[in-house]
């Protein structure tokens, strides 16, 4: 029995096939399938080189590019600034500039007239009058100045009155603002043509001369006769003047 086992081993290693010959059919193979890729490779390339690319592939038409500009449409050229030679820094120009001066402001009050207050403003105590020879209030103030002096408006206004008072002389009375009414009494009886009642004038504007045509101060030195009224009542111009 023992025999037999033997005989039958033997005999299958000696049926099997060596490894070295299982390696070295499986490398034909492969060597086979490496010359079956060449051999298909060279003949698309040769294929490939025979072919007729200009028969074969449709044409294409490349349209024409012109490159020069078309001077019938209007170009939009930017100018480049000009360079001036303007200095920089602190340095002058030397070109005159034109500079208007600013007209300065108008001056808005006025003092009738230049001269020395010889007669206050008086109305909590009497005043001695030497033309009356007694004691009486004194409603404005007197302004000593020569017969013939100009005597000009204290501030903007309507000339609402043009009188020879009996006892004033010739007044000339102008409305202002805020209920605010000034005198010009002892006036020259010659007057500015432009000062008739209705008349606007303006602050500085010349409204008559000093006269001597006041009764009641007739005595008194060549003066102009102011006085200022607020709402019909008499104060004192002299804080007013400037």
């Amino acid at each position: 029995m023992n025999d037999n086992h033997e005989n039958n081993t033997t005999e299958s290693l000696d049926e099997r096939e060596p490894l070295t010959k299982r390696i070295a059919k499986f490398s034909a193979f492969i060597y086979l399938g490496l010359a079956i890729t060449v051999v298909i490779v060279a003949t698309v390339g040769i294929f490939s080189i025979s072919y007729d690319y200009e028969t074969s592939l449709p044409s294409v038409s490349v349209p024409e590019l012109n490159f020069e500009p078309d001077t019938s449409i209007p170009q939009n050229v930017i100018t480049p600034p000009e360079i001036s030679d303007t200095p920089v820094g602190n340095e002058q120009s030397g070109v005159d500039a034109e500079v208007n001066d600013p007209e300065p402001p108008r001056v808005m009050f006025y003092r009738p007239i230049n001269g020395e207050i010889i007669k206050k403003h008086s109305m909590d105590k009497l005043v001695f009058s030497e033309t009356m020879k007694d004691y009486r209030v004194h409603t404005g103030i007197d302004i000593a100045a020569n017969v013939g002096t100009e005597v000009v408006a204290f501030t903007d206004g309507v000339v609402t009155a043009v009188t020879n008072d009996y006892f004033n002389g010739i007044t000339v009375a102008v409305t202002h603002e805020q209920g605010v009414v000034s005198y010009y009494m002892n006036l020259d009886s010659t007057l500015p043509d432009n000062i008739a009642v209705g008349a606007e004038v303006l602050a500085g504007q010349v409204v008559g001369k000093v006269g001597n045509t006041s009764r009641i101060e007739a005595k008194d030195a060549p003066h102009l006769h102011f006085e200022l009224h607020v709402d019909g009542t008499p104060i004192n111009p002299e804080p007013e003047l400037p």
